[in-house]
């Protein structure tokens, strides 16, 4: 059994390149299409690894 972790995230990414096929249009190419389906999955990934603890704020000067 796999857990929800980075490498399965990584190996999901990489089935989808045999399980997804998308479309060319004027809009967006194929592969412009898988690396957004391929990058999505990975963010939601480690959105869900967000805690509830507050970052340390970022000084800009």
């Amino acid at each position: 059994e796999k857990g929800w972790s980075e490498a399965s995230v990584r190996a999901a990414m990489a089935a989808l390149l045999l399980d997804y096929a998308p479309l060319t249009d004027m809009r967006a190419s194929a592969a412009y299409r898988m690396q957004v389906a391929q990058n999505l999955l990975l963010r939601f990934w480690l959105e869900s690894q967000a805690t509830t603890e507050q970052p340390d704020p970022v000084r800009l000067f």
